[in-house]
């Protein structure tokens, strides 16, 4: 591309010059008008810029400075967080040694019970749509034979099922819609629970209690246990011991004597809305009464329908009495 070439002439340079230094004159004009308006102390103007002097410092000192707190202040991050992480590992449960010895104790006898048949009737805190707690409860029969028989039975104003386990499948049977549900299940008892719980979509009745380790399921995860002292439950002598770990309370009283059974058992639900509690009060403790085979065989009764477990499952989703 062709450059061009501009040609200036003198009479324009002149003609710039002039215009130039009317330009200049006229300013000068006005600033004397506005100092002679507002006139400020000369001390003061040479104080102000001789501060400004001295602010200043060598060139890239500020950018010094400030890369001298940023490290600093990651330090401090660095070991705050250090102390907060060696806090937390730090920390063990500070449980009585009595409390544990008791909750032990209970835990033992369960476990080497062959058998045992227990009622327990339960309260338990639920929200209504409109925002009201309220009380619903239910009746529990249970019946166990280590090392792979489980039966229970649950009944209320809108519920009336069992729950079969005879070693090799699962059945549930609802009594009030006159329909039945099996599936195949492992031939340990804890394992068929489980599979149980997650494919009918339900709690299973006290299930610490029939754990093979109950001590161990129950204490693992608690931060605190004390021992409140003795008291009775329906009569029978006690010693109540409390429990926390994290968002949750259990309270258990445990039976005095040659039996250390659980007679009340008392959940808080601390993390949800108006801290609803599950209670539990057992009774009817038996150690001595056989179990028989057809005590865990479900024998669905005439008319009942056998349908699809997941059709089952997704009913119990909608029932808020099955979260706990």
């Amino acid at each position: 591309m062709r450059k061009r070439t501009f040609v200036v002439s003198n009479d324009m340079l002149m003609q710039a010059g002039s215009s130039r230094k009317k330009i200049t004159q006229r300013r000068i004009s006005m600033f004397k008008e506005n100092t002679d308006l507002v006139r400020v102390p000369q001390k003061k103007t040479q104080t102000s810029q001789q501060s400004k002097i001295e602010m200043k410092g060598p060139p890239g000192m500020g950018n010094f400075i400030f890369s001298r707190i940023r490290l600093a202040f990651a330090v401090i991050v660095f070991f705050g967080l250090m102390t907060i992480i060696v806090s937390a590992e730090d920390v063990k449960p500070t449980i009585d040694p009595h409390a544990d010895a008791l909750l032990k104790r209970m835990g033992d006898f369960l476990a080497q019970a062959q058998f045992f048949s227990v009622n327990a009737e339960i309260w338990q805190d639920v929200q209504l749509h409109s925002g009201q707690q309220v009380q619903a409860g239910r009746v529990v029969d249970l019946q166990v034979r280590r090392p792979n028989r489980f039966h229970s039975e649950v009944r209320s104003s809108r519920r009336n099922r069992g729950l079969y386990y005879d070693g090799t499948s699962v059945t549930l049977l609802d009594r009030v819609q006159n329909l039945y549900g099996s599936i195949p299940a492992p031939a340990s008892l804890e394992e068929a629970l489980d599979v149980a719980s997650e494919r009918f979509g339900i709690v299973i009745p006290l299930e610490d209690l029939i754990a093979s380790d109950s001590y161990q399921n129950t204490i693992r995860n608690a931060t605190s246990g004390i021992d409140i002292g003795p008291v009775t439950v329906l009569g029978v002598p006690c010693e109540h011991l409390a429990f926390s770990q994290g968002a949750v309370d259990w309270q258990v009283w445990i039976e005095d004597g040659a039996m250390p059974v659980p007679r009340k058992i008392v959940i808080t639900y601390k993390d949800e809305e108006g801290s609803p509690e599950y209670t539990a009060i057992l009774s009817h403790w038996d150690f001595q009464t056989k179990l028989p085979d057809f005590v865990f065989i479900c024998e669905p009764p005439i008319g009942a329908a056998k349908i699809d477990v997941a059709e089952i499952k997704n009913e119990n989703k909608n029932d808020k009495c099955e979260g706990k």
